[in-house]
């Protein structure tokens, strides 16, 4: 799977209700083993699912002060991701 950061964004907004490390990563600028290692830390809240672990989606919304943006249009033209 692609891990960008316009697609996690677009992810985000739609409602995905938990997305993977990964996509952390890539929205906080983060490597993969800082991920984990703050996982790992109680630092991001997760669920471990069979070994994998999975980050609420309304965390990480909150965290960037996502909430009350609806479409990815409006999210990327006046917040986070816009150039």
């Amino acid at each position: 799977m692609r891990h960008d950061y316009l697609d996690v964004l677009r992810r985000l907004d739609a409602g995905e209700p938990t997305i993977s490390i990964e996509d952390l990563g890539v929205i906080l600028s983060l490597g993969r083993s800082t991920a984990y290692n703050a996982v790992k830390d109680g630092q991001v809240p997760a669920i471990k699912v069979r070994g994998r672990y999975r980050i609420p989606s309304a965390w990480v919304r909150q965290l960037l002060q996502l909430e009350g943006h609806t479409g990815p249009d409006r999210l990327l033209a006046g917040g986070v991701g816009a150039a």
